[in-house]
């Protein structure tokens, strides 16, 4: 964005980098210090939340004062141009290309040589694709297409930051269309803006609760923050002096309110923003009705003028400033050294944070200085303009040849490439997705028949109930129990982050309560011979507190379903957990020694070792069968990370804990005996002691 009020047709603006160069900006007069302290304020609350969560709740809502600037300072440029009659296409989009490609160009060609060279395939391969989603302005869309239960968590993909690039740049595209159009009827501009803006949040408000994530990623309920922006350029260039001086002449004319009315709108519109930065948690349905407070507040600020106390006084100080000014390049190069970290299974000290802060500053200022100012400030040319599109385009293609490579899987041998291209090959189908596993935002009326067997069967009826962990048994159910002569109907009825209790515990889904309900209706009018229990109980809660009302709630319901005449009920204790997916284990052990090892305890977590021994201790008493994943899979030199099979390789697990097909039919291959005895008892249940 630019600090320059838009009064210049050569004053230069966008959204993510709202920064002009300093020997343009302050010489200009109509220049803003002010605003570039606003973008050094969002930014600043932006590394704050990305780097210590922590300690600041909030800060992604400085994305949300960069959206407001970038609609004012575009609109106002858009005007005066067109007022000017100096406006053309080819020149505006030439200073957008200037102005936002060369810095963006190189680190996407950092993210590439990194991923190319450090990182296994799975992420190489998604930072592949991000790349030319980047360079493509679609990250936005490539993102909310990617999102879902099983999906790469947000720490782990090093550009997911270039969403809200993606957002501006798409408003580029089209706001200049719609300027002209407005222009050519004056009347109405204010009126259209309005309305826009008023479609835009209503649609914002009205889908955030159902469709989080595409309310979060996609235009339609994003434009409404830089269109706020524009009606605020629309305003003042209709009505010199901006609303301050306006609601001056008309209703405020004498007295104290005359002579600062401005400095009530700036502490206002600062209040608003500290209220956002302190009130919103990342909990909370965004942008909603909360997106309010920072869009509303920069408003404020923006109205009051330079001249306005917080304006003049604390946005107008030269560190803020120098923030304001590196805003651009900061926000790119911040992401992608806090999460590569993350990708690696290096840990985040708050010195390692620190450090990378440091690193960050450093690198945005050196990009500041010896790419974009020489490049926006330098001839101005069409050349320029192009060679920085045809550097994008070939960084773009790069990433996407990265991706079709499946991030350079042929540099390793044939034996490994099945361990290294796991987390992107395996197939979520195994687990019946859509159909008897249900996604995030889906409820029971999803679950197809095939779930349960017809009611009038004579095969006996084993039903699998649980979450996404229950779903990982699944494979090897229905291969194990065939092979074994077993006669039973394999039925099936889980959902991602939704435990088989009766009661729907902290952090499950929002229909979870719901679909249990439908469950153990499902389970007294069927009346299945062996139900089996499984959850990702370390996940539902925050401290063991609430872990054993969890505990709590599982012998209530392994009551409830002997009352039902259920007559074996199976509770799973806890999968191995890891704090870096498996297959990564795996590749790191490989490419230190160039041995695979069946067993390791590298990154394994204790949290799911110490919720199996509690729900073992559960289960004692309750008459139902206990099978401890761990025992089975665990001993005391590590947990099992690695099967071998005709001369091939595979990971247990396809992530962090979600089991593969070979690691679901190894788990049940050895709890089969528990599972189908006729005696409650406690099953494998040894203490297994880990180095």
């Amino acid at each position: 964005m630019s600090s320059v009020l838009p009064l210049s047709k050569d004053s230069s603006s966008t959204a993510t980098g709202a920064d002009q160069a300093a020997l343009e900006q302050q010489s200009h007069p109509t220049y803003r210090a002010d605003i570039d302290g606003l973008r050094g304020i969002a930014v600043l609350s932006v590394l704050a939340v990305h780097s210590f969560p922590q300690w600041v709740r909030s800060g992604f809502v400085g994305v949300d004062v960069f959206f407001v600037l970038s609609g004012f300072l575009i609109t106002g440029i858009l005007l005066n141009a067109l007022e000017a009659g100096s406006f053309n296409y080819r020149d505006f989009y030439a200073r957008r290309a200037r102005r936002i490609f060369p810095a963006l160009c190189l680190v996407l060609l950092a993210c590439l040589v990194f991923s190319a060279l450090f990182t296994p395939p799975s992420v190489a391969r998604m930072v592949g694709t991000h790349i030319a989603a980047g360079a493509g302005f679609v990250s936005n869309i490539v993102l909310w297409k990617e999102a879902g239960y099983f999906d790469a968590a947000s720490e782990a993909k090093p550009l997911l930051h270039l969403w809200s690039l993606g957002i501006e740049e798409q408003f580029y595209l089209v706001w200049p269309l719609i300027m002209v159009l407005l222009f050519r009827h004056k009347r109405w501009a204010l009126g259209m803006v309005f309305a826009g803006i008023v479609v835009s949040f209503a649609l914002n408000v009205a889908l955030v609760a159902d469709k989080p994530i595409g309310t979060f990623f996609l235009p339609p309920t994003r434009l409404w923050e830089l269109m706020l922006g524009a009606l605020l350029a629309q305003f003042t260039h209709q009505h010199r002096g901006g609303p301050v001086a306006w609601l001056q002449q008309r209703f405020v004319t004498h007295g104290w309110w005359n002579r600062h009315l401005a400095d009530a709108c700036s502490f206002g519109g600062l209040a608003m923003i500290v209220a956002a930065l302190w009130l919103i948690d990342k909990t909370d349905q965004f942008p909603g009705w909360w997106a309010l407070l920072p869009t509303t507040g920069t408003l404020f600020l923006l109205a009051s003028g330079p001249q306005a106390w917080v304006n003049r006084y604390l946005l107008s100080q030269p560190i803020l400033r120098f923030y304001g000014l590196v805003s651009y390049p900061l926000y790119l190069w911040h992401w992608p050294l806090l999460s590569f970290p993350v990708v690696l299974g290096i840990a985040l000290t708050n010195e390692v944070r620190v450090m990378i802060l440091i690193a960050s500053v450093v690198l945005a200022a050196l990009t500041y200085e010896l790419v974009e100012k020489p490049i926006r400030f330098g001839r101005r040319g069409p050349r320029t303009a192009l060679l920085s599109c045809l550097a994008l385009a070939t960084v773009g293609l790069c990433g996407w040849a990265l991706r079709e490579t499946d991030g350079l899987l042929n540099t390793y041998p044939q034996s490994m490439r099945g361990i290294a291209s796991t987390e992107f090959r395996f197939d979520y189908q195994e687990y019946r997705v859509d159909r008897c596993m249900l996604r995030l935002d889906q409820g029971p009326e999803v679950f197809a028949p095939e779930c349960m067997p017809p009611g009038n069967t004579t095969q006996r009826t084993l039903l699998l109930w649980g979450d996404s962990h229950a779903a990982s048994l699944y494979p090897g159910l229905a291969q194990q129990l065939p092979l074994n002569g077993a006669a039973y109907h394999l039925a099936q009825y889980t959902a991602a982050r939704c435990p088989p209790l009766m009661t729907a515990p902290l952090r499950s889904s929002r229909d979870c309560e719901r679909i249990n309900e439908f469950v153990l209706k499902r389970i007294e009018e069927h009346r299945p011979e062996t139900v089996v229990l499984a959850g990702h109980w370390a996940l539902y809660g925050t401290d063991p507190a609430s872990l054993g009302d969890n505990m709590e709630a599982l012998q209530q319901t392994v009551a409830h379903l002997k009352s039902l005449g259920v007559q074996r009920v199976v509770v799973f204790g806890h999968l191995p957990t890891w704090t870096l997916a498996q297959p990564r284990i795996l590749l790191e052990h490989w490419q230190k020694s160039r041995v695979l090892p069946e067993r390791s305890h590298d990154h394994l977590n204790p949290a799911s070792l110490r919720a199996d021994r509690a729900v073992a201790q559960a289960m004692a008493e309750t008459g139902a069968l206990f099978v401890s994943p761990i025992a089975l899979l665990c001993d005391a030199s590590g947990c099992q990370v690695s099967i071998a099979r005709d001369d091939a390789h595979y990971a247990v697990a396809n992530d962090d804990s979600h089991l593969t097909a070979q690691g679901s039919e190894l788990l049940i291959q050895r709890s089969l005996g528990i599972i189908l005895q006729q005696e409650a008892g406690t099953g494998a249940t040894r203490n297994v002691a880990l180095k």
